[in-house]
């Protein structure tokens, strides 16, 4: 009988990978309008169609991504940071309250950038 390996579904985030994310994280409010805005036309060139699909693929994942944050503490933060476009410094104000912790904010994004670099990662788009 041959060795168990054992299939791991979620690889390993590296740093790259997690830096990869984040940049895409912070441009997601103008892809997610630019899509948005394309959508209503009813012509578009090829560089257009280009960008919406690509995009819109980006952002559609991104999406899926965030529905599978099962903390309801991490998502609120993440979503205000990322999904709204928020700085960092609007975030910890915002949230500072609850937590009395940058470090304890900080944690919370790390969760989130992580499941969507996770699933990102599993599409094919990091």
């Amino acid at each position: 009988m041959g060795a168990v390996e054992q299939m791991e579904l979620y690889q390993s985030i590296t740093d790259v990978e997690r830096l990869t994310v984040k940049n895409l994280l912070e441009r997601y409010p103008k892809m997610r309008r630019t899509i948005q805005e394309l959508a209503k036309k009813e012509e578009l060139n090829e560089k257009q169609r280009q960008l919406y699909t690509e995009w819109g693929n980006i952002v559609d994942e991104i999406d899926t991504a965030f529905g599978l944050i099962l903390d309801d503490e991490v998502k609120r933060i993440f979503e205000h940071r990322y999904l709204k476009g928020q700085k960092y410094l609007s975030t910890i104000n915002l949230f500072w309250s609850e937590h009395r912790s940058e470090r304890t904010i900080d944690r919370r994004i790390g969760v989130g950038v992580d499941t969507i670099a996770e699933h990102l990662k599993l599409c094919g788009i990091i």
